[in-house]
């Protein structure tokens, strides 16, 4: 009875250590996979820190390469990208010691024909363990002696064949039940790679289209801007715009009206971008059409013109939640009075010839997001030598390196010693903005308008 008991135990141990020794493998198994995964997983991190786009898929089809014959100790490998019909799109073969002849053979007149099918149909990883001896794969076109063992992974995503990696060894049974364990865990993964390769490789395509179109409306926007006023005796005007990306917000515009007075406007459509830099080319549009709709033989209602276009917006737009500020002046050439409506606007500073600012302060909430609100109109007279200076939030706003704003103290402090000229004075702000935000990201869109009258009216 004792020894029946003992004999039991003895079986009992060797069950559990049979079973423990494959569960040991099994951990094995799954660490190599992790550990070719980790690797797949760091060089693709690795090429999204420093993309070359052009050569991602190639780099990623050698590592997949590489790493299944570390892994299965593989003498060859063979993977094939598939289209959605079938055919190859990309292919890369890697071999410890055949040569050119022997590898042409096996690629053209084996791997290429009936065994890619084969793959297809059959859908999972396979060892076969004798291509000579083999009879249950007569579909199979004869394997070249130097290709004894074969382990074939088939990559599938989302149910499409992927690709085909083809792992060979010139001796018979070399691919075991734990080769195919192992490449069955790595499979996945290998689709996941491949397929972040495509989309990381079309991303440079997607990037270069997307760069090509914001250039165009870059190039649009810029045109939008006034081109200088000619024939205007006794006045000059300067400018500077800068997007905080490559399409803006802000606006300005000089035009000059049908009874012979100029339209001054600066504005600054809320948000960034593509959106905003749409929304400008429209408030500039509607300014300039309802100025003329609105002018008559003796004058132009800058009030009128806000107004309408401040209803076209909360009519036709309110759903988009947009809006802008708007400084809209109406400048008589040969009286130097200005008649304004400041729509939520940073004050424009009106430099007097005797030192003196005056502030033109908001007349009326910003234009579009209430439908018929009220615009108050107020009138400034200019003089000989008096600059107006007007400017969007992007120059009180613009940051640091550190994050410190520019302030509006700091530009009021730049207008302290007398100017040359209105483009005298916006190199000098432009200067101080460039040294303060210096290598840090802009922040917000940058305009500056200068008008000034330089010689006595006759």
């Amino acid at each position: 009875m004792t020894m029946q008991v003992q004999h039991e135990s003895t079986e009992n141990l060797i069950s559990k250590l049979a079973l423990m020794q494959q569960e040991i493998s099994e951990l094995r198994i799954a660490k190599i996979a992790l550990d070719a995964q980790t690797q797949m997983l760091e060089k693709l991190i690795e090429m999204a820190e420093t993309p070359e786009l052009e050569h991602v898929l190639k780099v990623t089809l050698e590592q997949v390469v590489d790493i299944s014959i570390q892994v299965t100790g593989a003498e060859s490998s063979y993977l094939v990208l598939l289209n959605e019909n079938g055919v190859i799109k990309d292919k890369i073969f890697k071999h410890l010691y055949l040569d050119l002849l022997e590898q042409q053979s096996l690629i053209h007149r084996v791997l290429e024909q009936v065994y890619f099918s084969w793959v297809a149909n059959n859908r999972v990883v396979t060892a076969i363990p004798d291509t000579l001896e083999d009879k249950s794969l007569k579909v199979l076109p004869d394997f070249p002696q130097f290709v004894r063992s074969v382990l074939s992974v088939p990559i599938f995503k989302r149910g499409q064949l992927l690709g085909v990696l083809t792992l060979m060894h010139s001796q018979p049974e070399f691919f075991n039940a734990a080769s195919v364990s192992m490449m069955q865990m790595m499979a996945k993964q290998i689709a996941l790679a491949i397929e972040y390769a495509r989309f990381y490789g079309q991303l440079e395509t997607y990037s270069q289209a997307l760069k090509l179109d914001l250039e165009q409306g870059r190039q649009i926007q810029q045109n939008f801007l006034p081109q200088p006023l000619p024939g205007l005796t006794g006045w000059e005007f300067a400018s500077f715009f800068q997007p905080a990306r490559q399409l803006g917000g802000d606006f300005y515009d000089t035009f000059l009206l049908p009874n012979g007075s100029i339209g001054l406007v600066i504005g600054d459509v809320c948000d960034k971008g593509v959106g905003a830099a749409l929304f400008m080319g429209l408030f500039r549009s509607l300014l300039r059409i309802f100025s003329e709709q609105t002018s008559s033989n003796a004058n132009i209602s800058p009030t009128q013109a806000v107004m309408l276009t401040n209803n076209y917006i909360a009519q036709n737009h309110s759903e988009l939640c947009m809006f802008a500020t708007i400084f809209f002046g109406v400048l008589d050439p040969t009286t130097g009075l200005l008649t304004y409506v400041n729509a939520g606007h940073e004050p424009p500073i009106i430099l007097r010839s005797s030192g003196v600012k005056e502030r033109l302060n908001p007349t009326g909430p910003c234009v579009g997001p209430v439908y018929n609100v009220n615009f108050q109109e107020q009138q400034v007279q200019l003089k000989a030598g008096d600059i107006i200076l007007g400017y969007s939030d992007g120059v009180p706003d613009a940051r640091s390196p550190q994050g410190d704003f520019f302030t509006e103290r700091r530009l009021l402090s730049l207008l302290e010693e007398p100017a040359l000229s209105p483009m005298d004075l916006i190199d000098r702000i432009k200067k101080q903005l460039e040294f303060h935000v210096s290598e840090a990201d802009p922040f917000d869109d940058i305009t500056i308008l200068a008008v000034q009258q330089l010689a006595p009216l006759s």
